[in-house]
C-alpha cells in the first residue's frame, strides 16, 4: 500500500484545494455520497475495506490528496445528527478544514468564522477578550456551539457561548449550518449551529510539534501524538499560548501603547479514544479541557468609566467529555452517549456582581440511524439534559439554580432521482418553560454535478438564560418566555458560485428595559434579511482566489436598525504557489457601516493579513505571517482596542 502524502507535504497543490472546495460547495460527487453512507451503516470489517479501496484507487499524488481532503468536506454531521454526504444536505452549509486554517495563518475559531459569508464578529480587546459572532445578523446567543457534538453554551452567560478561548491547533474541521435548527438540536440552535470537530488518529503512529513567536510577547506551542490499529485508536493534543497582549480598553482614536498591557494564557488539552469490541460494537470517548487566564480593564467608580489601566483578571476552566457506545446491526447504527460540559469561572478582582460560578450540563442521548433505503435514512431518538448552576456574588452566600429538559426527535432524508428532501421534527419538554415543538423542511434539486437549487424553512426557539431571569444588575423577571424564531434560506450553487437569500424573524425578543430595569419580552417581530454571495476559482495553474460578500438588513418591529451588525461585509483571499515548496496567502476583510450600542460608528475599514509558508521537506514547514498588514486603526466594539500591525514566525514538524 502506498503511503498517503500530507497536504503540506511534497504534493502540496492548489488543485487539491480547489477540488476540495468545489466538492463542499457543489456537493457534486453523487457516487461518493452513496459510498459514504454505506460506510456509516456498515460494521467495522466492511467499512475498513471500502476506505482502503477508495484511497488506493489512483497513485497520482494530486488525485490521492484530493480524495483525502474531499473526505473532510464532503460529509456533514451537523445537519441531521448523522454523517451524510453533502449531496444529501439541503441546508446552507460551510466547512473550514484544518488545511485552510493553517494556510491562512488562523489562530482562533473566531478568526476562522470571520471568513465565512453570513458571519461577522466583534471583539472587546485582544486574545482571550470577549468575542461575539453574528450569524445572518442574529446575535451570539442564538447560535448553538458544540465541540465534538457536546454542547458548549455557557449557562452563566446572557450572551450565549463563549468563543474567546477556542484555539484551532486540534481542529480537523468546523461545520457551520445557517438557519433555524431547533428541529434537530433543540433550544439555542435558532440562528444555526457551529460544530467543531477535533482531529482523529490516522493509521499507524504519528506525531507533530510546532512553536510560534511574535508581537505582543506572543509565544505558542502545540504537540500531538496518535496511534491507530484495526482495534484501537487514540489521539492526544496539547496547545499552550502565552501573550503579554495590549490594553483591552482604549478610548477611540487613542494610541493603545500608552496604556498597560492585558496578558493572556491558555492551555488546551484534547483526548479522543476509540475501541472496536468486535466488528459490530464500538466504544468512543473524548475529553476537552481549556484552562485560561486573561487580564482585562474594569469599570472605575472614581472615573465613572472603564479604566484602561486597571488590572482585572478572569480565570476560566471549561471541560467537556463524552462516552459513546455504538452498536451496528443490519441497516441500523444505534448510539448511546453520555456527555457533560462544565464551566468554572472566577472573577479574581470582583468588587460587585458574580465573583465565582460553576455551570454543569450533563446529558444522555439515545438514537438510531436507520438506512431504510439506498438513498434514504431516518434518525430518531430521545435525550435528557440537566442544567445546574452554582454562583456566588460579592458579599452574598452561594446560590443554586437548576432545570431540566427531555426531548424526542426524528429527522428523515430522501433522495429520489435528482431531488433530495429532508424533514425534521422535535418535541421538547422543559421543567421551567412550556413544551415546544419545532421542525424544519428542506429540498434540493440537482440539475447536474455542478448546479443545484435548494430551499429550507425552519422554526426555532431560545429559552431565557438563567441570568436573563435572575437579574443581578436590576429586577428579576421569572416570567420571561422563550423567544420564537422562523427562518428561510433559498439558494443556488453553480461551479464555485454560491448565492443564498435569507430571512429570519424573531418574536417575543428578550430585551433590556431601561425604565423597569429588567429583561422583558418585547411585542412584535424583528426581521433580519439579506444575501450571501461567494465565489472561488483557480485563475492560473498556481493561483487560487476567492471572495464573498454579505448584506444584512436587521431591524426591530419599529424599523430601527439593530446595532453591532455590519450592513455590508466582504472577504477576499488568494493563495499563490510560485514554486512547489512555497505558498503565499493574502486575505482581507472589509467591514461596512456598523453602529455600536453607543451609537458610534465602528465599521468602514479594511484589514489584511498574509502568511508565507516554506515546505522545507515533507515533514517540516517554516512560516512567517503579518496580521493587520496596513496597520489599520479600528475597533469592532467602541472603546475596545484591536491589534496594530503584528509579526509572527513559526516552525511545524510532523512524522
Amino acid at each position: 500500500m502506498k503511503h498517503l502524502k500530507g497536504f503540506r507535504g511534497k504534493y502540496f497543490s492548489l488543485a487539491a484545494i480547489l477540488a476540495l472546495n468545489a466538492t463542499l460547495t457543489l456537493a457534486s460527487d453523487v457516487q461518493s455520497a452513496v459510498d459514504t453512507e454505506k460506510q456509516l451503516y456498515t460494521p467495522k470489517a466492511e467499512a475498513s475495506s471500502e476506505t482502503t479501496e477508495v484511497l488506493e484507487e489512483s497513485s497520482a499524488p494530486v488525485v490521492v490528496i484530493s480524495k483525502k481532503i474531499k473526505a473532510q468536506k464532503s460529509e456533514v454531521y451537523t445537519a441531521s445528527k448523522s454523517l451524510v454526504s453533502a449531496t444529501n444536505v439541503t441546508d446552507n452549509v460551510s466547512i473550514i478544514t484544518s488545511e485552510e486554517l493553517s494556510l491562512k495563518g488562523i489562530t482562533t475559531v473566531v478568526e476562522a468564522l470571520n471568513t465565512i459569508p453570513g458571519i461577522s464578529i466583534t471583539s472587546s480587546g485582544g486574545l482571550g477578550a470577549t468575542k461575539s459572532i453574528f450569524m445572518q445578523g442574529m446575535s451570539n446567543k442564538y447560535t448553538l456551539l458544540m465541540v465534538d457534538g457536546v454542547r458548549y453554551n455557557d449557562l452563566n452567560s446572557i450572551s450565549g457561548a463563549d468563543f474567546s478561548h477556542l484555539l484551532v491547533g486540534d481542529i480537523e474541521r468546523i461545520e457551520v449550518i445557517k438557519g433555524a435548527q431547533s428541529g434537530v438540536w433543540g433550544a439555542d440552535a435558532a440562528a444555526g449551529v457551529i460544530n467543531i470537530i477535533t482531529k482523529n488518529a490516522q493509521n499507524g503512529t504519528h506525531g507533530s510539534a510546532g512553536v510560534e513567536v511574535g508581537s505582543y510577547g506572543h509565544k505558542s506551542m502545540n504537540t500531538s501524538i496518535s496511534h491507530k490499529t484495526d482495534k484501537f485508536d487514540v489521539m492526544l493534543s496539547v496547545q499552550r499560548v502565552v501573550e503579554d497582549g495590549f490594553t483591552t480598553y482604549a478610548p477611540n482614536g487613542e494610541d493603545i501603547d500608552q496604556y498597560e498591557d492585558d496578558s493572556y494564557r491558555n492551555t488546551t488539552v484534547n483526548l479522543k479514544v476509540g475501541y472496536w469490541i468486535d466488528e459490530y460494537n464500538r466504544i468512543e470517548a473524548g475529553y476537552h479541557d481549556i484552562n485560561a487566564l486573561n487580564n482585562y480593564d474594569g469599570y472605575s467608580y472614581a472615573l465613572s468609566a472603564t479604566d484602561p489601566n486597571s488590572i482585572e483578571q478572569s480565570d476560566t476552566h471549561q471541560r467537556s467529555g463524552y462516552l459513546t457506545y455504538k452498536y451496528f446491526i443490519a441497516n441500523h447504527a444505534i448510539e448511546t452517549t453520555l456527555s457533560q460540559n462544565q464551566v468554572n469561572k472566577k472573577e479574581l478582582n470582583a468588587t460587585s456582581g458574580v465573583k465565582e460560578y460553576e455551570g454543569r450540563v450533563p446529558s444522555i442521548e439515545v438514537k438510531d440511524t436507520w438506512k431504510y433505503d439506498d438513498n434514504s435514512a431516518l434518525v430518531f431518538g430521545g435525550s435528557y439534559e440537566k442544567r445546574e448552576l452554582d454562583y456566588t456574588q460579592v458579599g452574598v452566600d452561594e446560590e443554586s439554580y437548576d432545570e431540566n429538559a427531555k426531548a424526542l426527535f426524528v429527522n428523515n432524508t430522501n433522495k429520489l432521482g435528482n431531488v433530495v428532501l429532508t424533514q425534521a421534527l422535535r418535541y421538547d419538554k422543559y421543567s421551567a418553560f412550556e413544551d415546544k415543538v419545532t421542525g424544519k423542511v428542506g429540498a434540493k434539486y440537482l440539475f447536474s454535478n455542478d448546479f443545484n437549487l435548494y430551499a429550507n424553512y425552519g422554526t426555532a426557539y431560545r429559552t431565557p438564560a438563567i441570568f436573563d431571569m435572575i437579574n443581578l444588575w436590576g429586577t428579576s423577571n421569572l416570567d420571561l418566555k422563550p423567544e420564537n424564531i422562523k427562518s428561510l434560506n433559498v439558494g443556488m450553487q453553480y461551479a464555485g458560485l454560491n448565492i443564498n437569500l435569507f430571512r429570519n424573524e424573531i418574536e417575543d425578543m428578550i430585551s433590556w428595559n431601561n425604565t423597569t430595569y429588567m429583561n422583558e419580552n418585547i411585542n412584535g417581530t424583528s426581521t433580519l434579511k439579506g444575501i450571501e454571495l461567494s465565489y472561488e476559482q483557480q485563475l492560473f495553474q498556481s493561483l487560487l482566489a476567492g471572495a464573498n460578500y454579505t448584506y444584512v438588513d436587521a431591524k426591530d418591529e419599529d424599523g430601527n436598525r439593530l446595532v453591532n451588525r455590519p450592513r455590508y461585509q466582504s472577504t477576499l483571499y488568494a493563495t499563490y504557489l510560485p514554486m512547489k515548496q512555497l505558498a503565499v496567502n493574502v486575505n482581507g476583510s472589509y467591514i461596512g457601516s456598523r453602529k455600536d450600542v453607543s451609537t458610534e460608528e465602528t465599521g468602514n475599514y479594511f484589514v489584511a493579513n498574509t502568511k508565507v509558508t516554506y515546505h522545507a521537506s515533507k515533514n517540516l514547514d517554516v512560516y512567517f505571517k503579518v496580521n493587520n498588514l496596513f496597520d489599520r486603526y479600528y475597533q469592532t466594539v467602541y472603546g475596545y482596542a484591536s491589534a496594530e500591525r503584528s509579526y509572527y514566525a513559526g516552525v511545524e514538524a510532523r512524522f
